[in-house]
């Protein structure tokens, strides 16, 4: 109604309860007689919009969920976790490692919204994702997971603060494991290293990477490897890479999407394979230019800003350089991967 619709664009602006009260008094011109009438009725009508997350109360310092912790090692990076053990995902069980470690990643969680921003530049804006970049730190949140709040990213990439909302329900915490992928890719990408969108298998003791959009037939093309030359999948939908002593390398890590396949282990990485439906198999050759283009389409490590997208492309041209890259363009019958063996087979006899 129009006293809803009132106070709904008075707190466009920041306002305290009593203070809404107050201009809601004067607006619409209530008497002392009438007004602990309107006083209850406009605190359940602002508390329900608060119970539901439309409005959020900022007036409360947020709390720490708790004091646990837990350490991991990633690709060679160590997170300490601090809060709730109940928030930890399970998904980070296999990487656990000694708190002795020097820590490069320090990941808290807190209950509640944290201090309010008032200006900062929109770097990213999206479905999925928004990114502000403030003083010292990004402010990121995600409008798909109503109980992550706001994560706020120092820009060095050794803090992150995550600002939530219990309870933790299973949905919750795949949502925040999914969160603090973002958190380690940044901070990954600093240390030299970039995620691609890719399944992975492993052959002649080496990680070969097959990359292509959602649907196109990654794990398709994976188990039927792994179905005629036995080839084991290391990851079924993200690979992060490195150069390690000169040479590329693939690192085990915990997030495989809906795969469940993933590995802890590091392995050389013999080369990027871009698949292409096709109504039948073969080879594309491609230039330097458009392997170090189309392996960079498929990156995921953050690019919001132009220092960011630059280390991806420095990244990129420092790996591709040392591996094989070609394009597939390939069925989904037994041939593509006679195809595709023999190729590698060639590159690597060469």
């Amino acid at each position: 109604n129009g006293t809803g619709a009132y106070f709904w664009n008075l707190l466009a602006t920041e306002h305290s309860m009593s203070e809404a009260l107050s201009c809601g008094q004067q607006f619409f011109s209530i008497n002392a007689d009438d007004y602990p009438v309107f006083r209850d009725d406009t605190t359940q009508f602002l508390n329900h919009l608060l119970n539901l997350g439309i409005l959020i109360d900022d007036t409360k310092a947020p709390t720490a969920s708790g004091s646990d912790e837990k350490y991991l090692s990633i690709a060679g990076i160590h997170l300490k976790l601090i809060g709730n053990r109940e928030i930890f995902p399970k998904e980070f069980d296999a990487f656990c490692c000694d708190e002795n470690n020097e820590i490069h990643q320090t990941i808290e969680f807190y209950i509640g919204i944290p201090k309010a921003y008032y200006k900062g530049e929109l770097l990213l804006k999206n479905n999925e994702l928004t990114v502000v970049e403030l003083d010292t730190e990004y402010a990121i949140s995600f409008p798909t997971s109503p109980h992550l709040l706001e994560l706020r990213l120092s820009k060095d990439g050794t803090h992150a603060l995550f600002y939530c909302l219990p309870p933790y329900t299973e949905e919750y915490n795949y949502a925040l494991f999914h969160a603090m992928r973002l958190v380690f890719l940044y901070l990954a990408q600093r240390k030299g290293m970039i995620a691609l969108h890719s399944a992975s298998i492993l052959y002649r003791e080496k990680a070969w990477l097959f990359s292509a959009s959602s649907g196109t037939g990654k794990t398709t093309h994976t188990n039927l490897w792994k179905k005629l030359i036995e080839a084991p999948t290391l990851n079924g939908d993200l690979n992060l890479l490195a150069m390690q002593n000169n040479e590329p390398v693939v690192y085990g890590i915990p997030w495989c999407g809906t795969s469940e396949t993933f590995t802890t282990r590091t392995y050389p990485l013999g080369g990027i394979i871009l698949l292409k439906r096709a109504p039948a198999d073969s080879i594309t050759e491609l230039t330097p230019d458009q392997k170090e283009l189309y392996v960079n389409l498929r990156l995921i490590s953050p690019s919001w800003t132009a220092e960011l997208f630059d280390c991806n492309l420095r990244i990129t041209q420092d790996i591709v350089e040392k591996i094989c890259v070609c394009q597939l363009n390939c069925t989904k019958e037994d041939s593509a991967i006679t195809t595709m063996k023999a190729w590698i087979d060639e590159q690597l006899a060469i």
